[in-house]
C-alpha cells in the first residue's frame, strides 16, 4: 500500500467526533494558512528567479515549512491543542512526511535554519524515516548541534530500535559532562530530551541503557539534580507525549480522560 512506503502503515484510527468539531478544526487550519498568504506570495517569485539551488530551496520551504507560522507550532504548543484541531495538523504532517524524498529532507537539514531543521526532524519522526537515521545522529553528535536538538531525540525515539537507544546513550555520555548552562533556552544541547527519549526506548524495548547514568551520584544526578522538571519520570513522560503525537495519537490521552 502507498501508506506503507516509509516505516509501516499509516494509522487509521476511528475517532468519535463531537458534531461539527472536525469542520471547525479544518476551518481553523485554513485560516492559519491564509494568514501566511502574503509571505507565501513574496516567496513565489523567489522560487522562479535566481539559481537553480535557490529555487529548489524556496520550493522546499513553501512545501514543507510553510510561511503562515505552521512550523512554530512544532516547538510544543501543538501538543496541548484541542484534539480535533490537533488531528487535522497531524494528518497534514503525515502527508508531508509521506511525500518528502530523502533528498528533500536532507536539503532542509543542510540549510542551517532552525525552522527547516525543526520541520525536517519532525517529518523524520512522523514518517519513521530510517533512511535519515545517520544524518540525524550526525547532527546530534556535532560539537554544536544544528537546529533543535530535542527534536532529533524525538526522531530517534520514534524510530524505536536498539540502535537508536545506543545513539542517544552515546550522546548523553558526552553532553552530561558539559557544564549546565545558565540559560537553557539558548543551549543547543538537549540532555533532558535525550534522557527522556532513552528512558522511553528502554521501556518499550525492555533494555536498560539509561541505568548506568541514573545511579546515585551518577552523571544524570550531577547534571540535573533529579528533581522537579528534570526527574527521570517527568522527562520520560514528555518524550512519550512527543512520540505519541508523531505517531498520530493523542499525546494527552490520559490527561483528557482525567
Amino acid at each position: 500500500m502507498a501508506g506503507e512506503r516509509y516505516g509501516g502503515p499509516l494509522l487509521r484510527e476511528r475517532t468519535e467526533w463531537p458534531p461539527g468539531s472536525r469542520l471547525r478544526a479544518v476551518a481553523w487550519m485554513v485560516r492559519a494558512d491564509l494568514s501566511g498568504l502574503r509571505s507565501y506570495s513574496a516567496s513565489f517569485l523567489h522560487g522562479r528567479i535566481g539559481s537553480r539551488e535557490a529555487r529548489y530551496r524556496a520550493r522546499l520551504i513553501r512545501r514543507y515549512v510553510g510561511h503562515g507560522g505552521r512550523s512554530l507550532h512544532l516547538r510544543g504548543g501543538v501538543l496541548g491543542w484541542p484534539r480535533p484541531r490537533q488531528w487535522v495538523f497531524q494528518r497534514r504532517l503525515r502527508w508531508s512526511a509521506y511525500r518528502a524524498t530523502t533528498g528533500d529532507l536532507t536539503a532542509l537539514l543542510d540549510t542551517g535554519g532552525w525552522r527547516e531543521h525543526l520541520t525536517a526532524t519532525w517529518l523524520v519522526a512522523v514518517g519513521r524515516r530510517a533512511d535519515l537515521r545517520d544524518r540525524i545522529a550526525q547532527d546530534l553528535q556535532a560539537d554544536t548541534p544544528r537546529g533543535y536538538g530535542g527534536n532529533h531525540c524525538t526522531a530517534l525515539a520514534r524510530l524505536g530500535t536498539d540502535q537508536d537507544a545506543l545513539l542517544l546513550r552515546r550522546y548523553l555520555d558526552r553532553v552530561l559532562l558539559l557544564p549546565r548552562p545558565v540559560d537553557e533556552s539558548d543551549d543547543r544541547h538537549r540532555p533532558r530530551e535525550a534522557m527522556g527519549a532513552l528512558l522511553y526506548l528502554d521501556g518499550i524495548l525492555g533494555t536498560a541503557h539509561a541505568q548506568p547514568l541514573l545511579t546515585p551520584g551518577g552523571l544524570w544526578e550531577r547534571w540535573s539534580g533529579e528533581e522537579g522538571a528534570n526527574s527521570s519520570g517527568t522527562v520520560r513522560e514528555e518524550a512519550a507525549r512527543s512520540v505519541a503525537f508523531a505517531a498520530g495519537r493523542d499525546p494527552l490521552a490520559g490527561t483528557r480522560v482525567r
